[in-house]
C-alpha cells in the first residue's frame, strides 16, 4: 500500500432535515489500499460514501481529493476520480452488459459524443478483469446478485477512477460470490486502486482490509490498521458482542460469541 495521503475527510457533519447523521467525521485513505468501513446498522457508514462522492453534500466540513477540495472539482472532472457502487445494484430496464458497462465511459465524452475505440478497448479489459465477458450480450436486468455486482463493478472500472467505493458489495451474497468479490478487490488494489468499502462481515473486513473505520452513533470510533481494530473490548462496545483473534495456517478469524 502506497502510504501517500489520496482521500482526507475533515470534520465532516451531515444531517438530513433537522437529523443529524454525520458528526465531525476525520479520517485519511491512503493511495492503493483496501480500507474497510465497518459498523453497526445505522452508523452511518452508506450516508458517509455518498458524501464521499457528493451524491450527498456535508453541511460543513471537508473532503479533500489528491490536495483539492473537492467541492471545487466540476461534476464531470469528480466522476472520473471516484466511483460509487451501490448496495442495490438491480436495474429495472432491459440494457445489454456491455452496454451497461459502457456507461462508465461518459465522464470521459463530450456531449452527444458515441464511444471511441479507446472506450470500446476499456470496457473489454473491464469485462475481462471481473471475468464477466460470458455475460456480455445478456440483459442486465436478468442477471443473479452476484453477477451483477460483478458487472457494477465493471461499470465502475470502466470510468478509470482511482478511487472505488463499494456500499456493502457482499450483503446478499453467497459466500463463494462473497469471496470472488473480495479476491478481484484485492487484484484491484495491486493494479493501484484505492476502495472504500463498507461491509457488515467483520471476518471479511478483518482478512481483506489494510485499514479499518469504525462508525458508532455517526462519529468515528476508530480509524487505523486492521490489526489493531478488533481489540475485544472496542468490538463489545460498538457491537454488542465478544470477539476472540484465532489464529491458524490461513491466517486471523473472529469468533463471536
Amino acid at each position: 500500500m502506497n502510504h501517500r495521503p489520496l482521500l482526507q475527510i475533515e470534520h465532516l457533519n451531515f444531517a438530513i432535515g433537522r437529523q443529524p447523521i454525520l458528526h465531525d467525521i476525520c479520517a485519511t485513505f491512503a493511495a492503493g489500499g483496501i480500507h474497510g468501513i465497518i459498523g453497526p446498522n445505522g452508523s452511518g457508514k452508506s450516508t458517509l460514501l455518498k458524501n464521499l462522492c457528493r451524491i450527498w453534500q456535508p453541511q460543513s466540513g471537508r473532503v479533500v481529493i489528491d490536495g483539492n477540495d473537492y467541492r471545487r472539482i466540476g461534476r464531470k472532472a469528480l466522476s472520473r476520480l471516484v466511483t460509487l457502487v451501490q448496495q442495490d445494484t438491480r436495474v429495472d430496464f432491459s440494457i445489454r452488459v456491455a452496454d451497461f458497462i459502457a456507461m462508465g465511459r461518459h465522464p470521459h465524452l463530450k456531449r452527444l459524443q458515441g464511444l471511441r475505440q479507446k472506450d470500446l478497448d476499456i470496457v473489454e479489459e473491464a469485462l475481462q478483469l471481473t471475468d464477466t465477458r460470458p455475460l456480455r450480450e445478456r440483459l442486465i436486468n436478468e442477471l443473479s446478485g452476484g453477477e451483477g455486482q460483478l458487472v457494477s463493478i465493471a461499470r465502475a472500472l470502466a470510468t478509470e477512477a482511482p478511487i472505488i467505493l463499494l456500499d456493502e458489495p457482499t450483503s446478499a451474497l453467497d459466500i463463494r460470490h462473497k469471496l470472488d468479490i473480495m479476491e478481484l478487490l484485492v487484484a484491484l488494489r495491486e493494479g493501484g486502486k484505492t476502495i472504500l468499502i463498507s461491509i457488515h462481515d467483520l471476518e471479511l473486513a478483518r482478512r481483506y482490509c489494510d485499514t479499518v473505520t469504525m462508525l458508532h452513533n455517526g462519529q468515528v470510533f476508530f480509524h487505523g490498521t486492521t490489526l489493531d481494530a478488533f481489540a475485544q473490548e472496542r468490538i463489545k462496545e460498538v457491537f454488542h458482542v465478544d470477539v476472540e483473534e484465532m489464529a491458524s495456517d490461513r491466517g486471523v478469524s473472529l469468533l463471536f460469541y
